[in-house]
């Protein structure tokens, strides 16, 4: 089965997928109250329509006629129509953009929520089968509520509006009705025919914009390490690469757009006149009068218009299929990290302390075995240093232990995550103030004092003054070094006072003199402190050590002054 046949034979059940929660949700009454409104006044418009359309003939008749009484009559109730229309019309787009607002919004705590459970967003960057979820968050639900809803608003105006238009021309002419529906149905499925190609191509599309985006995005939060490289010329080369890639699928693009161009143009253009040429007869044999003609006419271009929904605007049918398909897989990566989450080889079970228990680690494509047999309990108030040879899987044992990594066998014993700060190589920087960086993750009131003292702890405590003070906001990763992020992070910790830390390489930009302060500082709180490094300054730190010597073997020792200490191999 090639691509486009498996995006044809998915596509509804991905759409029922992901319009069904949010209209039998706990906000269902109010969605439901908005929609019948907007279904109420769509209705009401048609039919107003169809009556007017006898008012047009009228006033065609009574021209015909030089009935200027009559004339005047039907004028007066065309301004009521006018009225109506300016009081009613207006409201229908406000109530489907509230309605699209309100959609929307529920949509996107629904997409953070299942990114955040089970660890999805970090699923989605680590095994890349779904794309750029920010662009699906922000800029495909907001098409997908605002098209959908646009798309309902469309369907049911046109299904009212042919079935009253079609109504009004099969009084007039069965043979022109019928006629009307074989043209509707072959004009619709040729576009079919050579639009479908389309929802392929305009997926492509968005992947290959966004690829090159994210280039661009690199590049720029890049900018400073490609120039020390000097690696202008291969960025831009793998700029050039990534845009040709979106180029070459835009210029598929333009030719499928011109065929079907060539099929809506004789469908919109080819039977206009059909209308006329078919009760021309009746007309001068005095059959009909001038008027039902153009009520004819008007009905006949109603109804084509109606019919013709795919064929007028396939390509935006085609580009809407491609955000439900793009939505679709984003919520099914969700419920594979669930899936996975619930069947996961390595147990995690909570409790005061931190233990491994016959713990064998795989990494995430099960190829490599980075650990085996493990077993160890950090005793309260010990601190364990954890070295190794670089990738044999230190970093790979916190993932483990956080909970990220569940590939293996065996039991990690560990408290909530709540009561444990994970402090990486590279701190993570959110985005706010500087108050906001040195409270995450969990404290939320610290004075004004506390935080100048774990600034002042760090040997930061200019950094206020020098960015503008604890409220200024910055891109804290451009801002500050790499060992001024490894110091704030050591502050987070600080004020944060977890019962148990692991810091990964936590250090690794600081030099001895900042180590050795910062660690000294931790020995005088009551942390649990389990540390990842390569550093033979650290050992001073800590009680035990173990080492991973690759292969899944590894060897568990006391730091104690006499050398001859008898070591525990596995």
């Amino acid at each position: 089965m090639n691509q486009m046949e498996r995006f044809d034979r998915i596509f509804w059940r991905r759409l029922w997928m992901l319009a069904k929660p949010y209209w039998v949700s706990d906000q269902k009454r109010k969605a439901r109250s908005l929609l019948a409104v907007v279904i109420v006044m769509i209705v009401l418009l048609v039919g107003f329509s169809a009556v007017f359309s006898y008012i047009n003939r009228d006033v065609v008749n009574a021209l015909q006629k030089y009935d200027a009484k009559r004339f005047h009559h039907l004028l007066m109730l065309f301004f009521i129509w006018i009225g109506f229309v300016i009081v009613v019309y207006p409201f229908v787009p406000f109530l489907i953009g509230r309605l699209k607002i309100l959609w929307r919004e529920w949509m996107t705590e629904w997409f953070v929520r299942e990114g955040f459970a089970c660890h999805a967003f970090y699923q989605m960057n680590l095994d890349g089968r779904v794309d750029n979820p920010d662009q699906r968050i922000q800029q495909d639900l907001d098409s997908f509520t605002g098209s959908t809803l646009s798309y309902l608003n469309v369907t049911i105006g046109s299904v009212v509006m042919a079935a009253a238009f079609f109504g009004i021309l099969w009084t007039i002419s069965h043979w022109l009705a019928l006629a009307l529906i074989a043209y509707s149905v072959i004009g619709t499925y040729l576009a079919i025919m050579v639009g479908r190609r389309l929802v392929v191509i305009n997926f492509n599309q968005e992947r290959y914009e966004a690829d090159f985006r994210f280039g661009l995005v690199h590049v720029r939060d890049n900018a400073e390490s490609i120039a020390m490289y000097g690696g202008e010329a291969q960025e831009h080369r793998e700029l050039s690469r990534r845009f040709q890639w979106v180029v070459s699928n835009f210029k598929t693009l333009l030719q499928w757009q011109l065929y079907l161009g060539f099929v809506q143009t004789a469908y919109d253009n080819s039977v206009d006149l059909v209308p006329w040429i078919v009760l021309a007869g009746a007309y001068f044999s005095h059959q009909i009068q001038m008027g039902q003609i153009f009520q004819a006419a008007t009905a006949f271009g109603a109804v084509k218009g109606t019919l013709a929904l795919v064929i007028r605007d396939f390509q935006g049918l085609t580009s809407y299929a491609t955000v439900v398909h793009r939505l679709a897989t984003y919520v099914e990566e969700c419920a594979v990290a669930r899936q996975a989450e619930a069947s996961a080889g390595i147990e995690i079970a909570e409790a005061p302390r931190i233990a491994l228990e016959n713990l064998s680690l795989d990494t995430p494509d099960g190829t490599s075995h980075l650990v085996e047999r493990l077993s160890f309990d950090v005793e309260e108030g010990e601190r364990m240093l954890i070295t190794g040879a670089s990738g044999v899987g230190k970093t790979s044992l916190t993932r483990a232990i956080a909970g990220i990594w569940r590939n293996g066998s065996g039991r990690v014993v560990r408290p909530p995550l709540e009561d444990i700060m994970f402090l990486p190589q590279r701190p993570y920087m959110i985005l706010g103030s500087l108050r906001a960086q040195l409270s995450y993750p969990r404290v939320t009131d610290a004075a004004d004092d506390a935080l100048h003292r774990v600034l002042g702890e760090v040997n930061l405590a200019d950094l206020p003054a020098r960015v503008g003070g604890l409220d200024a906001e910055r891109n804290w990763a451009e801002v500050l070094s790499q060992g001024e992020q490894q110091r704030l992070a050591f502050a987070r910790l600080l004020l944060n006072l977890p019962r148990f830390a692991f810091l990964d390489e936590a250090t690794s930009a600081l030099d001895p003199a900042n180590e050795a302060a910062l660690y000294r500082r931790l020995s005088d709180l009551p942390i649990v402190l389990i540390s990842v490094g390569h550093r033979t300054s650290l050992a001073q730190y800590h009680d035990r050590n173990l080492e991973l010597t690759g292969g899944g073997g590894w060897q568990l020792r006391p730091l104690e002054p006499d050398p001859g200490k008898a070591a525990s191999t596995a």
